[in-house]
């Protein structure tokens, strides 16, 4: 048996042609036919089933080889900006847990597809606190976004602050995107961060400034840290070997 789905594994299809569809693609004998079907299937599941698919085999790409769907692309992204225009699916009252699942697969794809047009409905979703199924993909998606664009779109940097700032938040939903974009909007919003007082947080703040954003936000680096110094905590004395490694490197490739 190969590969099915992400998230629909326990949901089926009662349409037995788009079941055989996707039954051929899990035991790995289907093809772009079976995919294709899928992605025009018309019902949630099974949409959702070839975003999965679509997701996994470019994943797959890095160890070699052509994505078997590439050329579809297009159609994949434009489906999955229909999806994320239709309500959750399950929905909230139905599965908590699982609410949105049809918005998860959707941004899974996006993760490699989005471009800056897609940064508003991005943005909605984040502003929509949804599932942790689906704040577990739209952190890439906002990321390809926000690097798709020529300009970096100042909602969509504003729905990820809000999550980033927000300390009711767990620190994989707080950082979202940022630890992949440079812009500077984006440092200054993870300078900001840097002063929370969630300790994984901030130290991994930090670390994305010290990694892309040292020139301009160095001195923020150089304050928290220091206030690391005394006691520091093993997450912080670790950074801090780090970063001391980082230095002597930087000394001794200019003194070469």
């Amino acid at each position: 048996m190969g590969f099915d789905s992400y998230h629909w594994r326990e949901y089926s299809l009662p349409d037995p042609q788009l079941a055989e569809h996707r039954a051929r693609l899990a035991s790995g004998r289907g093809g772009p036919d079976d995919f294709l079907a899928l992605l025009h299937g018309g019902d949630p599941v099974a949409v959702g089933v070839a975003f999965d698919q679509y997701k996994e085999e470019e994943a797959l790409t890095r160890f070699g080889g052509s994505h078997p769907y590439g050329e579809h692309g297009d159609a994949v992204r434009d489906m999955a900006r229909q999806v994320l225009a239709q309500p959750p699916h399950p929905a909230e009252e139905e599965d908590a847990d699982d609410a949105g699942l049809n918005h998860a697969s959707a941004l899974l794809v996006l993760a490699h597809l989005a471009t800056g047009d897609d940064s508003d409905r991005i943005a909605d979703i984040l502003r929509s606190r949804p599932s942790s199924a689906v704040m577990g993909a739209v952190g890439r998606a906002a990321a390809c976004a926000l690097m798709e664009s020529s300009d970096l779109n100042d909602n969509l940097v504003d729905a990820l602050s809000e999550v980033l700032l927000d300390e009711a938040r767990g620190m994989r939903e707080r950082l979202g995107a940022f630890s992949y974009v440079k812009g500077e909007r984006v440092a200054g919003v993870l300078a900001r961060a840097a002063h929370t007082a969630d300790e994984k947080v901030q130290a991994e703040a930090v670390v994305i400034l010290a990694t892309h954003h040292l020139t301009t936000h160095g001195n923020v680096v150089e304050e928290v840290t220091a206030s690391w110094s005394h006691q520091p905590s093993r997450l912080q004395a670790r950074i801090l070997r780090d970063l001391d490694a980082r230095c002597h490197r930087s000394v001794g490739d200019r003194g070469a």
